[in-house]
């Protein structure tokens, strides 16, 4: 039942700008939960994925289709500016893959040292109040403005896989970072939080895959294995619906509250309480 509330968890928090890393990290240390952390979090990353890819379903295909026909047409002689004049959907298909290389060379490279961070609660409670920093004044700051899938450029999709690239530590998340990042380079509310989600895939199944080998070899049962995927996914496409939502009112601000709490009380319980 525990790793089936991981899940749910999980899929709540990827999708809210909460850190999920943070949370999972919170909970298997105060739950006394004895789990290869890195290997079960990427399995449960991948049930957000799925939620992510049924929600963006026809979105992903053109990007899918459009990067194809990026290549076809570059191998005709055109210019990669006159195809994404073209064909906005191949510009946006690149852009995601110029906003994954900073976290792919940063996790890649820098893997266990962040893995050594999943068993440091206090460093990670400490990072969820920094989110909710960053939510506030990002929120308070950047109000969005109308660049969609045809205004962006390179810098847009640079600085936005840069916000993705810190979110690697336990305790910053990666919705958050990403769409204030957005926010920032006057990407509407909307289109911000989409890019957010959509990047989420290249990375996420980047990770599973790195971490497959571990992952077959999890020492839990198949069975509950699946129902905590299942409850990721479930629960990761509720929260981006209830997301749009409280982005597009210009509330998410709302979660830095969340946020200061879950980190004051549980520095607290690990300062003072003996906890640790």
């Amino acid at each position: 039942m525990l790793l089936i509330l991981l899940g749910l968890v999980q899929g709540l928090t990827e999708f809210f700008p909460i850190s999920s890393s943070g949370h999972l990290v919170i909970l298997e240390h105060f739950l006394d939960i004895n789990l290869p952390g890195a290997a079960f979090e990427a399995f449960l990353h991948f049930g957000t994925v799925l939620a992510v890819i049924i929600l963006f379903k026809n979105d992903i295909k053109k990007i899918l289709l459009s990067f194809l026909y990026s290549f076809k047409e570059l191998s005709h002689g055109e210019k990669l500016n006159k195809i994404f004049k073209n064909n906005p959907f191949s510009k946006l298909s690149w852009f995601l893959i110029i906003s994954s290389i900073p976290a792919a060379i940063i996790g890649f490279s820098l893997n266990n040292y962040f893995e050594a961070l999943f068993d440091e609660p206090i460093i990670t409670s400490f990072m969820l109040s920094v989110t909710g920093v960053i939510i506030w004044l990002g929120n308070k700051i950047y109000k969005g403005g109308n660049k969609n899938i045809v205004k962006i450029d390179y810098k847009d999709a640079m600085i936005i896989g840069l916000a993705q690239a810190f979110a690697i530590i336990p305790g910053i998340s990666r919705s958050g970072m990403t769409v204030v990042a957005g926010l920032s380079r006057k990407m509407t509310r909307e289109f911000s939080a989409k890019y957010s989600f959509i990047l989420s895939v290249p990375i996420i199944l980047g990770a599973t895959a790195f971490k497959l080998k571990e992952i077959i070899f999890l020492d839990i049962n198949f069975f509950i294995l699946s129902l905590s995927g299942i409850a990721a996914t479930l629960s990761s496409y509720g929260a981006m619906k209830i997301f749009f939502g409280i982005l597009k009112k210009g509330r998410m601000y709302y979660f830095s509250y969340y946020l200061w709490f879950i980190s004051a009380l549980t520095i607290y319980i690990t300062l003072f309480t003996g906890r640790n």
